[in-house]
């Protein structure tokens, strides 16, 4: 048996997808494909090494269609390095940074710029600290408005207001819970938002059905009936 991690092939066609497996204490198997092209393969460590082949390879056609699809988008954004005339999106708006010498002061956006003062231009962890907190005050304000309008919408279905929560996720736009809490990705703020709507609004239709049924679907197009295009529009905004 093949522990945690290893590294396994599954042949889709004439095509050889690799994948790292990882064994853990968990019940269902689970496959994630990220952005760096990786293919990460999560199995219950009662699993054997025929049944998790096995189980990969039904998944072949979408892990090779997602992979398709994430490689148009290379090669990926370079990191930030926070100094002059780096461009931060907003709402799917380009702003370009403008660090100034100066005492500390919350950042502004200013026009289409956004300001930075620190007492050092060359202290790049300072700049950061500051840019984060301008996206996490705007992150409150921003998906905060949008939760309101499509909780407009869905009230009218009966829908009770849920518990709004904004934080860092690294691989999900947005999620729900049983109690009724909707969580959304703070990064979310910099998509257009006409891709925030959807995300809102997938979830609030996630509080009614957890899973993306035919009445989940049918739900969400009640509630949106554009939302294959705010979905296409998401799928190929890059942070």
């Amino acid at each position: 048996m093949k522990t945690d991690t290893e590294k396994d092939v599954i042949q889709f066609g004439a095509r050889q997808i690799q994948y790292h497996l990882h064994r853990d204490d968990r019940k269902h198997l689970r496959v994630v494909v990220s952005p760096e092209l990786k293919v990460d393969v999560y199995a219950p460590k009662t699993a054997s090494d025929g049944q998790i082949h096995a189980a990969v390879k039904k998944k072949a056609t979408w892990i090779a269609r997602t992979l398709d699809k994430l490689e148009m988008y290379h090669p990926l954004p370079s990191p930030k390095r926070y100094v002059s005339g780096e461009t931060f999106l907003y709402l799917g708006r380009q702003y370009r940074l403008k660090v100034e010498n100066g005492l500390g002061q919350p950042a502004k956006l200013v026009g289409r710029f956004l300001w930075v003062w620190t007492e050092d231009k060359a202290d790049v962890l300072s700049v950061k600290r500051a840019v984060d907190e301008w996206y996490r005050k705007r992150a409150r304000k921003a998906l905060g408005r949008y939760m309101e309008k499509c909780y407009t919408i869905a009230s009218r279905h009966g829908f009770s207001e849920p518990l709004l929560v904004i934080r860092a996720m690294r691989r999900r736009w947005g999620s729900c819970s049983p109690s009724g809490r909707i969580s959304l990705n703070l990064k979310l703020v910099q998509a257009p938002v006409h891709c925030i709507e959807y995300v809102i609004m997938h979830e609030f239709c996630h509080l009614k059905h957890h899973n993306h049924s035919k009445a989940f679907y049918s739900l969400l197009s009640r509630f949106q009936p554009d939302w294959r295009k705010r979905k296409e529009a998401l799928d190929r905004f890059r942070l």
